[in-house]
Formats: structure tokens, C-alpha cells, sequence
């Protein structure tokens, strides 16, 4: 079995990649799509999704406990863990459970906010395996110029895990994680980042602290 932990700042959309890679396991698309053994889900957990009032008693959804997905590609079983990304304590010992069980980390951004104040999030993560996958996730609302944008991004992430944290990035999936036309290959990109992960070349165990 392989742990992979999907990580991120609030609201970056790490369950909503969550649900789409279940929706496609349940659409049978990772066979279709990307040529796998038959997979399933044996199980969906959202129950760590919390409906709070904000200070406009406007309803906001926090993950207070990691959501979790047990899934089997052909006989093998694999489990993804999304934890949140606030600073209460019962989320931050979440994030440091996974962070600590988890192969491999994916390492989730919100390419339409500031930068500075997602790599906080990780500042205060420890514990991160030495090499890592990166998720830039919310591409549909780069606008015109995507591809430069998307390029400038890169630069900083690197600077941030590689130049200062001596942590290698393997991967970067440019995704969208809501259904939206014209961004079907950034969908994909978030199926295509998991099964990745649980390539059997895929290691991450050591980790950097």
C-alpha cells in the first residue's frame, strides 16, 4: 500500500482534487483515460468536512479531521490523505500524522493568491519527504497568459523547496480541480498526479526536516 498526503495552505482545493479522483475512479476514466487495471473505491471518508459560521455568518467548509480515500487499482490498495490547512491544533497534528505516514506528499497551490503566505504553510510542516510532487491547482483563473504565469510559479516553488529546504520536486501538474470546459486536461492532471504517486519507482521515504 502506498500513503500519499495531499497538502496545502485553507482553501487551496485539496478536496476538491479529492473528489475528482474519486468521481473518476467511479466513472471508470482511470482505465479509460490513463490505460489502468480496474480500480475502485473501498472507501470515502469526508466526515472531517465541518460547516463554520465566519465572521460575516457567511457558512464556510473546514477540514477538521483528514478526509481520507482507500482505493485498489488492480489487487493493490492505496490510501489518500487530504488533512486542513488552518492553525488549530487538532488540524495542525493532522497534517503532522500525514505528513509523517505519507510516501510521497503532494504539495498543493492556489496559483491565483499571493504565494508568500502558502509557503508559511509549509514552513510549519517539519516533517516533509525529501522529494515531493507539486499541484498548481486553480489554472482556470490565471486569465490570459497562463502558460508565463504558470512559468513564474515554478520558478518561486522551486526556489522555495529546492534552494531552501533542499527537498526535490518531481512532478508539477498544472490543475483545475472543478469540472469547467476547455480545462480537461488540467482535470486529468489531477487523476494523472496520483496514479503517478503510486508508481512503483516513486520514493519518498526519507524525509527532510
Amino acid at each position: 500500500m502506498v500513503n500519499v498526503g495531499i497538502l496545502g495552505d485553507v482553501s487551496v482545493g485539496k478536496t476538491t482534487i479529492l473528489r475528482l479522483f474519486v468521481k473518476y475512479v467511479e466513472e471508470n476514466a482511470l482505465q479509460t483515460k490513463f490505460g489502468t487495471e480496474a480500480a475502485a473505491i473501498v472507501k470515502a471518508d469526508f466526515s472531517g468536512e465541518a460547516t463554520l459560521p465566519s465572521k460575516d455568518d457567511v457558512k464556510e467548509t473546514k477540514t477538521i479531521h483528514p478526509n481520507r480515500v482507500v482505493f485498489r487499482v488492480g489487487t493493490k490498495m492505496h490510501t489518500l490523505f487530504a488533512p486542513g490547512g488552518d492553525d488549530r491544533p487538532l488540524v495542525r497534528m493532522g497534517i503532522t500524522t500525514v505528513s509523517r505516514i505519507a510516501r510521497l506528499i503532494v504539495a498543493v497551490f492556489d496559483v491565483s493568491r499571493d504565494l508568500e503566505s502558502q509557503f508559511e504553510f509549509y514552513s510549519a510542516v517539519r516533517f516533509i519527504p525529501k522529494t515531493i510532487i507539486v499541484a498548481l491547482n486553480k489554472a482556470d483563473l490565471l486569465g490570459k497568459d497562463m502558460n508565463k504565469k504558470i512559468e513564474e510559479i515554478k520558478k518561486k516553488i522551486n526556489e522555495y523547496f529546492k534552494d531552501k529546504r533542499k527537498i526535490d520536486i518531481t512532478g508539477f501538474y498544472v490543475t483545475v480541480a472543478e469540472s469547467k470546459p476547455g480545462f480537461e486536461g488540467q482535470n486529468d492532471n489531477c487523476a494523472k498526479l496520483i496514479l503517478d504517486c503510486i508508481k512503483d519507482q516513486v520514493v519518498g521515504a526519507e524525509a527532510k526536516e
